[in-house]
């Protein structure tokens, strides 16, 4: 009973987890430049002699963007078989181009981040829709400097004249002056290293690169990669799989009181 118990609980505490990646998914569905996260699963099977092995990741806890996970390797020890979540990904696809008429909303074509200046340091972000502040800063709706290729806050001041556009390698001017390149940069490492740290931004462990022929499209933004009914779709499929192995873990301890009831009678 124990094994069955314990792979019950593993796998209905799988799909809840499951579950809180694709609301989160779902809650972003409109959220400018939002990567879509993935989850994948691992099973543990003690009959299978290549799994023999516990994983690296020992039993514990694994801090995501969700909060702290139990990851279950090992727990019940390795003659019980059990399933868990093994990793949550964040899929890269490029989202729509949204058109606005707004000069400060721009996306990235193809590959590249934006490189934004907040106060826990340097970060990247797909998402294109800037502003001005009150000094003349081009910043994130959140208040975020955005960066240009110097490393320096953009700036366009009020004292110069004429309106603000953006050419296609990222290049801002206001009327005829430039006033600065909007930075378009890759992780050196690879995407599969960032990190999210909320409000659509990136954290990177290591340099970034230039991109070599940034394609900046003006005059609207980058929209969310979530697919509103795909993800609705996986959540009543995890949804209903929860519920089962609820549903089978109340079946047997329904048959484990039985069992103890009829071995107290014949006793």
């Amino acid at each position: 009973m124990r094994q069955a118990e314990f792979a019950l609980v593993s796998g209905a505490q799988a799909q809840e987890q499951l579950m809180d990646v694709l609301t989160n998914n779902l809650a972003n569905v409109n959220t400018p430049g939002f990567k879509r996260d993935r989850v994948t699963f691992r099973t543990y099977l003690p009959h299978r002699e290549w799994l023999h092995k516990t994983p690296s990741d020992q039993p514990g806890f694994r801090m995501t963007p969700w909060g702290e996970f139990p990851t279950p390797w090992g727990m019940a020890g390795k003659d019980v078989p059990h399933a868990g979540v093994d990793g949550i990904h964040v899929g890269y696809a490029q989202g729509s181009f949204r058109s606005t008429g707004n000069p400060l909303d721009v996306a990235i074509k193809g590959e590249g981040f934006f490189r934004i200046l907040t106060p826990r340091g340097e970060v990247l972000s797909r998402n294109g829709r800037f502003t001005l502040d009150r000094g003349g800063r081009l910043v994130t709706h959140e208040g975020y400097g955005v960066l240009g290729e110097d490393g320096k806050n953009i700036r366009l001041p009020e004292s110069v004249p004429g309106g603000v556009r953006v050419k296609a390698d990222g290049t801002v001017l206001k009327g005829n002056r430039v006033m600065g390149r909007l930075a378009v940069v890759v992780p050196e490492n690879g995407t599969r290293h960032l990190a999210k740290v909320g409000d659509g931004l990136f954290m990177a462990d290591g340099k970034t690169a230039p991109v070599a022929d940034p394609d900046v499209l003006a005059g609207g933004f980058e929209s969310s990669n979530v697919n509103g009914t795909f993800e609705m779709v996986r959540m009543i499929e995890a949804m209903r799989s929860f519920e089962t192995h609820l549903k089978a873990l109340q079946t047997l301890n329904e048959l484990t009181r039985r069992t103890v009831n009829d071995i107290s009678v014949i006793a």
